[in-house]
């Protein structure tokens, strides 16, 4: 099966769903043909859509973006569906994982609409997927084994997502919140962004006002 992986993160370097993409891919039987393509932060030549629409599957994550998707990824969408429509392609699937910064998992819901709705437009089936809340905390707990930690629900989630894509069967959707309480994700999440903003040269006076 050759299976098409983009990423749809706009951050240079290792990013949030990059680290998910990486445990992704290590669950995904070696048999398979895996290419991974970032979509975040390169534009894609008329070659990369034609192996992308080749493929048996596509997974697109990416991190939400007041509830939407990436401005580049969105692009992206565009002309893929331009593409698909063109050369006519209708036995592809596509699965999504998204995460977003809000505690909850559910947040990702308006994400999951608007790919659903790509994918009834562009003659994609839609697999549903994985919304995983707390995405913040993904790069920072990354020494932490996935398996073990606060992710461990969103590990168990992509083994059973693996199974399915492997089938081409739909996955539903999961909405996930990390395994760890909410007052110390506030609190961890506060001081990190606090910090953020000391560093940007803004006082605590500045941070309180409003615009």
């Amino acid at each position: 099966m050759n299976i098409c992986v983009i990423n749809g993160s706009q951050k240079n370097g290792e990013s949030n769903t990059g680290i998910i993409i990486g445990r992704l891919n290590e669950l995904i039987n070696e048999k398979h043909n895996v290419k991974l393509y970032n979509a975040g932060i390169e534009s894609f030549t008329k070659e990369v859509y034609m192996e992308i629409i080749s493929g048996d599957v596509i997974i697109l994550a990416f991190p939400l973006f007041v509830h939407s998707i990436p401005y580049n990824t969105l692009k992206m969408l565009i002309e893929l569906e331009s593409i698909i429509k063109n050369e006519q392609v209708n036995n592809l699937i596509m699965y999504t994982i998204i995460n977003n910064g809000f505690y909850e998992g559910k947040q990702n819901n308006i994400g999951f609409e608007i790919v659903k709705h790509w994918c009834e437009k562009s003659g994609v089936a839609f697999g549903g997927g994985i919304g995983q809340g707390a995405g913040e905390m993904i790069g920072r707990t990354k020494n932490i084994p996935i398996n073990k930690g606060p992710f461990k629900n969103l590990n168990s989630s992509l083994e059973l997502l693996v199974k399915k894509i492997e089938l081409k069967e739909p996955f539903g959707m999961e909405y996930l919140s990390p395994n760890f309480p909410r007052i110390l994700w506030r609190i961890m999440g506060t001081k990190y962004w606090n910090s953020l903003a000391v560093k940007n040269g803004l006082t605590k006076k500045d941070m309180y006002k409003r615009l």
